[in-house]
């Protein structure tokens, strides 16, 4: 690539917090790519994409990652923000580069965002003087309209070019790089074959399996049914650590999950009803959070508001 078009691919400054305000939170982990292979900055990701669905976006021999899971793997890493704010004040006591955590709203729904918001500003303050960025994606969608003001107050935003505005050299090396990891991770991630006809053709609609018999789940059966549900676009990130736990914790993870989606896929169904009504914004809000099988409780609740009478 010519020096000309590096401009385009600068590093955000260093020794700051940034929030990445995007409707799609991973839709910029190509740009993320792109930085670590044209200037080799050092990557950091903390991520609830498991290490195979991260592997579609980056090259994972390249950066440094950590999955923000219970799960039992060797890259996993509990997602508390105690841990989180750990491990990355042990990684900027040396080096450079940019860490990236997503999981923003999944974060804030499991400890709140009073805590949240702590995590944040400590984070700003450690960083003054590093030659470390930090950068925190999520959906405008997602969050509260007061507490999204206080966010974008501790970590201003920063805009990240669009793959529509770098050059058509630019742009063919980005897609040069999502080819060559597509390659890797089928060297080196032989996956069995699934039958197309059970996944769902619209990854937007939510559409309800049939319960999976306890005799029947065995691990190749759940595997198949956690990529029926990301297929939908669900966040079951949690379910992988069932896939090789005893059979009874198995199913028993498996039943607790499926109860959830079973409630998201009911509120989505009514979620197209107020958005007959007019509440567009509202519930472009909501589908965002039932597809985080968060916050479920509150969604169902004001459904209930706006369907009760004539709102």
């Amino acid at each position: 690539m010519s020096t000309k078009n590096l401009h385009t691919l600068a590093a955000p400054p260093a020794g700051r917090i940034f929030s990445v305000v995007t409707e799609d939170p991973r839709s910029p982990l190509h740009w993320l790519a792109l930085l670590q292979h044209e200037i080799n900055e050092n990557i950091v990701v903390y991520s609830r994409l498991s290490p195979q669905r991260l592997g579609q976006h980056l090259n994972l021999n390249r950066i440094e990652f950590k999955w923000l899971s219970e799960s039992i793997d060797a890259h996993s890493l509990s997602p508390s923000l105690e841990r989180i704010h750990h491990a990355i004040s042990t990684r900027i006591s040396s080096d450079r580069g940019v860490i990236w955590v997503d999981g923003v709203e999944y974060l804030i729904h499991r400890q709140g965002f009073d805590a949240f918001l702590s995590f944040t500003r400590s984070l700003a303050d450690e960083l003054t003087g590093s030659d470390w960025t930090v950068l925190l994606p999520y959906s405008p969608l997602s969050i509260d309209a007061t507490e999204l003001a206080h966010l974008r107050r501790e970590a201003i935003p920063f805009n990240i070019p669009q793959i529509s505005d770098f050059s058509e050299e630019v742009y063919t090396e980005i897609a040069a790089i999502d080819n060559q990891i597509i390659a890797e991770d089928t060297a080196n991630n032989m996956v069995e074959d699934v039958d197309e006809e059970t996944l769902p053709e619209e990854p937007m609609t939510l559409k309800l399996l049939s319960t999976i018999p306890q005799a029947s789940l065995t691990p190749s059966v759940l595997n198949r049914r956690i990529q029926q549900w990301q297929e939908m676009g669900l966040d079951v990130s949690e379910l992988h650590h069932a896939v090789n736990a005893e059979p009874d914790k198995a199913y028993q993870s498996y039943v607790e999950v499926e109860g959830i989606v079973r409630r998201a896929v009911e509120c989505e169904k009514r979620i197209r009803m107020i958005e007959i009504r007019g509440h567009l914004v509202e519930a472009a809000k909501m589908r965002f959070r039932i597809l985080q099988l968060t916050g479920i409780d509150a969604v169902e609740s004001r459904l209930d508001e706006l369907l009760s009478g004539s709102m």
